[in-house]
């Protein structure tokens, strides 16, 4: 059995500080941690995809360590839009899956799955782009692995969504990287952040799934004129398994992190 948590768009804030200065981001990503902690089985990777810290500070990111430090599993981040690259790597550089310099991709094995980190960033803007560097990595990363299942993961989503002030930021020009994924026939799934939302869609046969926020979601709103907003509605992890005979897709669970009345007597 292969078990992969994921975790997205935590926003860890200098200590004291609140996100957007409403929201303890820090206390619901301690929460979060703790709901991580209790998973049985044990998830093998908590997979962090994006949006570490809100403003990619050097003290957020040592928040962020000191928010890590009671989770008892094994852990990998990846950068997202509000994140630093530098200060990502300069804060993570003790983590063996991390690249010592350029564009913040990296693969992991988990069980049988192969996870390839996508790092969608452009530093400085909240939009994502794939560049030719990273699609050859991406496609070397592919070759390598094309006869065992592959996780692609990635902080931008590769779809429009549908929520205008979203698709604003969302990744550019995916075409070549759709063409790229659908000349390998293992890719199991594309997982995702940014978003703070769970959506689900597919390029192809693989299905492209987001993870909500451990924050705050964004609104549901699809009109053309419609104006940014935010909801305190439950924050949520992905809890990706695999069985053990490793056959078959994944299922992918949408986890709520709170305490909830129940367990009731009934299924």
């Amino acid at each position: 059995m292969t078990v992969i948590a994921q975790v997205s768009d935590i926003h860890v804030r200098p200590r004291g500080l609140l996100y957007q200065n409403l929201v303890d981001s820090n206390a619901m990503f301690a929460r979060a941690v703790e709901a991580l902690n209790r998973l049985d089985p044990a998830p093998q990777l908590v997979l962090i995809t994006g949006d570490l810290t809100d403003e990619g500070l050097p003290e957020e990111y040592e928040m962020l360590r000191e928010l890590l430090a009671p989770l008892r599993h094994t852990y990998a981040v990846m950068p997202g839009n509000h994140d630093d690259r530098g200060r990502l790597r300069e804060a993570f550089g003790d983590q063996p899956w991390l690249p010592r310099e350029g564009e913040l991709h990296f693969g992991i094995d988990v069980g049988a799955v192969r996870v390839l980190a996508l790092d969608t960033t452009v530093p400085g803007l909240h939009h994502g782009e794939l560049s030719p560097v990273s699609l050859a990595w991406l496609e070397r990363e592919l070759a390598a692995n094309a006869h065992g299942r592959v996780v692609i993961a990635m902080h931008h989503p590769p779809f429009v969504t549908g929520i205008p002030y979203l698709d604003l930021y969302g990744l550019r020009d995916v075409g070549a990287f759709i063409e790229l994924v659908s000349r390998y026939a293992n890719i199991d799934r594309i997982v995702a952040g940014h978003v703070h939302r769970s959506m689900q869609t597919r390029i192809g046969s693989v299905p492209v799934l987001t993870c909500p926020s451990t924050t705050t979601q964004i609104a549901l709103r699809l009109e053309p004129d419609a104006e940014p907003a935010s909801y305190l509605e439950p924050p949520a992890f992905m809890l990706h398994r695999w069985g053990a005979a490793h056959t078959g897709s994944a299922v992918s669970h949408l986890c709520y992190i709170g305490h909830f009345e129940g367990p009731l007597p009934f299924a």
